[in-house]
Formats: structure tokens, C-alpha cells, sequence
């Protein structure tokens, strides 16, 4: 066994260790990193943790050199390359207000919210420009299932028109109405 693969941890550090590897909770990451770290406490090599855990025998030599360096400090996610989020916790806040309510009460004509009519009130609400596909996948990420909307003439109907025509319907099931039905150009049919 080189020294490389050398591992100590104390029984306290061992407890922690193992707590992190039981918690659902935290960082997947930082879950297979104490994993790695407890294999290699037991003196398991790296190529057989690399193989046992799937990862490549590299990530094992990582973490180990970051044990050594920081201990339990060494497991936590560090800083990520890369460009910032745009649906920040403030967007998402926003988004998750804007779809819970009717687009009627912010001045808007129709009566349910299509993905590109969304994304376009929020980027002018927000100043966040968001694409329909990441905007929907946004929406996912914060449990909405979003459907496409199904066309209707629903909210051009008069309320008082539609009951009194089931009315009438109610009335010509039962054979309430006259005998003498007229047709479209006002003649008798029976």
C-alpha cells in the first residue's frame, strides 16, 4: 500500500463521516467524497473505490488530497466555474406568484398564461430574458406542471345566456316545450 492512499480518521471524524454518508439531506457530492474518504480510512485502494463507486480513479485522488489539506472542510462544495443562474430565488419567487394568479387582474385579456406569454411578462417585469424551453424547465424545477392550453370560446360567453339555454335544454328533454319545433327558416317541421 503506497503512501498515497494513507488515510486517517479519528473514531469522531469516522461518526461524522458516516452521518454524512446516512443523511438524505446535503450534497450528493459531498455524500460520494466521506464514502471515498471511509473506503480509504478501511484501506481499500483506489483503483477498487474508483471501480466499486463509479467514479474515475483521479475524483478518488481529489478527495483524498482534499481530506488531507482540510479534513471535513475539504468535503464541502466549493465555488463553481461558470455563468450565474438568471432565474435567481427573486425570479423564481416572482414566477411562482405571476402563475398562481388570473393574467386578468395585471391588465392582460386572456385568461390563462402560455409559456411564451410568460416568459415575456416576467422579462419585462424582471429584466430576466428566459427562453421558452429554460423557462419551462424553470417551472419544472419548481413542481408546475404546464400543459398547452386547449383552445375555448369559454370566456366569451354571457353567463345569464348559457344558464338560460340549459334551461331551455332541461325543458326539451323532459317534453316541455311545444310540438311544433321550427326550423332554421321559421318553418314547422312536425
Amino acid at each position: 500500500m503506497s503512501n498515497e492512499g494513507t488515510i486517517r480518521v479519528t473514531a469522531a471524524q469516522r461518526r461524522r463521516l458516516q452521518a454524512i454518508v446516512q443523511g438524505a439531506a446535503g450534497s450528493a457530492r459531498v455524500r460520494l467524497r466521506a464514502t471515498v474518504i471511509l473506503l480509504s480510512a478501511e484501506g481499500t485502494g483506489g483503483e477498487q473505490i474508483a471501480r466499486a463507486l463509479g467514479i474515475t480513479r483521479r475524483t478518488v485522488t481529489n478527495t483524498r488530497a482534499r481530506w488531507r489539506e482540510r479534513g471535513l472542510a475539504g468535503l464541502a462544495e466549493g465555488a463553481r466555474s461558470g455563468r450565474p443562474p438568471l432565474a435567481t430565488a427573486s425570479y423564481r419567487a416572482k414566477l411562482r406568484a405571476t402563475v398562481e394568479c388570473d393574467p386578468r387582474t395585471l391588465g392582460y385579456a386572456f385568461t390563462r398564461w402560455t409559456a411564451p406569454r410568460l416568459a415575456a411578462y416576467l422579462a419585462k417585469v424582471t429584466g430576466v430574458h428566459l427562453s421558452t424551453p429554460r423557462l419551462l424547465r424553470v417551472l419544472h424545477r419548481e413542481k408546475f406542471v404546464w400543459r398547452r392550453t386547449k383552445r375555448t370560446l369559454r370566456n366569451l360567453q354571457e353567463p345569464s345566456e348559457i344558464a338560460s339555454t340549459h334551461r331551455l335544454l332541461k325543458r326539451l328533454k323532459k317534453g316541455l316545450s311545444s310540438s311544433a319545433v321550427t326550423s332554421n327558416s321559421g318553418t314547422a317541421t312536425g
